[in-house]
């Protein structure tokens, strides 16, 4: 699936870019209608296999694309607020899964799945509209207004921010770039190791391992909770605090946000780290039976009020209309080959030093994300597109 990703991420930023966003996602999606098609039908490995990739091109294209156009069609007020609900709705997602996945087979979950993406193809295909920054870009003014009056409905109000468009779009246009350009400019270069950095220490902190290792985790700690009761309270804390993210980013600012998740993260994962040295030294944890429970529950909150989702906002808003499919090709690119190293290291990384050993190595990543984001991240809050690109070309 990662391996998936990593093609759709590449794929789609091109056509975005080339294409437009909402015809990109309408085609792309289709790629996770025929997965879900080819899992009904499997009789063979191969062919799960041959499924699993089909849907990561398609989150590829999800995680690629959709920050961009979230961020071009949301008014500067609610861009955070709409930014967040990419994950929100993949916590509703998970959700689902570990609610229902258990008491169906493949083929009937498969069915189930096949009509949320039929449902996002109609009614996205009908009701929502094209971005109106792309049809700037390619000389469509007037689907541009008609786009805007859509996503506005207030009639003539739209022009002076069709003409903001017009202005920024004219002004990244006229700067034509090439990649030496692109490394030169100090805007593109800071916007770049912003994202890039906040999503590689989004994945070393360990979320990916936590979720998928869920269950021997609290078989390790000698946890009664069923691994079907430890899933789904972790996904209904997901989609809680995702939630109220999406409603405080708006408020509190995504650099606080961030921030404040990263350093809320470090007690969590330094007590789960103490738990398994002490258990693995051999001492008498029976009375410490819920620390990694707690442990846990706190990390999966502190991480969604912020690290997790928001990331993906700021991808949004730190580009030039012209080199947003780049960048966030190149960002979802590190963020997919992070997750697929940070995989593929757990079990030999684990032989090696243990939960202990790890769950202090995440620790240290949180740590390391709160003073990134202290020292080097600027607020997004409430800026226009060129304010922020002033602010990092500063």
């Amino acid at each position: 699936m990662n391996l998936g990703a990593l093609c759709g991420n590449i794929l789609t930023g091109y056509s975005s870019y080339k294409f437009g966003r909402k015809s990109t996602l309408l085609a792309f999606s289709c790629t996770m209608l025929l997965s879900h098609l080819i899992c009904f039908f499997a009789s063979t490995p191969l062919e799960l296999y041959l499924a699993r990739f089909l849907v990561g091109i398609g989150l590829g294209a999800v995680f690629t694309v959709i920050p961009i156009y979230i961020g071009e069609v949301a008014e500067t007020e609610t861009r955070g607020f709409l930014s967040c609900m990419m994950p929100a709705f993949l916590a509703v997602g998970m959700l689902f899964i570990y609610a229902i996945g258990p008491f169906f087979s493949l083929r009937v979950l498969s069915s189930f799945l096949i009509v949320p993406i039929i449902l996002f193809q109609l009614f996205f295909g009908i009701f929502v509209p094209e971005s109106p920054y792309f049809y700037v870009a390619i000389d469509k003014e007037e689907e541009a207004r008609i786009s805007l009056n859509k996503l506005r409905n207030r009639g003539s109000c739209c022009l002076k921010e069709l003409a903001d468009i017009k202005e920024i779009v004219k002004a990244t246009q006229n700067n034509k770039f090439s990649f030496k350009q692109l490394i030169s400019s100090r805007s593109f270069r800071r916007g770049i190791v912003i994202t890039c950095v906040l999503m590689i220490l989004q994945q070393l902190i360990g979320i990916i391992i936590i979720l998928a290792y869920m269950e021997t985790i609290f078989i390790a700690s000698g946890s009664s909770l069923s691994s079907y009761m430890s899933t789904l309270i972790v996904a209904v804390i997901q989609v809680f605090v995702v939630g109220l993210s999406s409603y405080l980013s708006d408020r509190w600012g995504r650099r606080f946000l961030i921030a404040l998740s990263s350093g809320c993260s470090i007690p969590p994962l330094l007590s789960l780290g103490f738990y398994f040295f002490l258990k693995n030294a051999g001492s008498d944890v029976s009375s410490l039976w819920w620390l990694p429970v707690v442990s846990l529950i706190i990390f999966i909150i502190s991480y969604n009020i912020g690290l997790g989702p928001l990331p993906w906002t700021l991808l949004g808003e730190m580009f030039s209309s012209n080199t947003k499919s780049l960048a966030s090709t190149i960002t979802a690119s590190v963020n997919v080959s992070v997750s697929f190293f940070v995989t593929m290291v757990f079990p030999k990384l684990l032989e090696i030093i243990g939960y202990g050993g790890i769950f202090c190595c995440f620790a240290t990543s949180a740590l390391v994300s709160m003073l990134f984001v202290c020292l080097y991240v600027p607020e997004t809050k409430g800026k226009r597109f060129q304010d922020i690109l002033n602010i990092l070309e500063k």
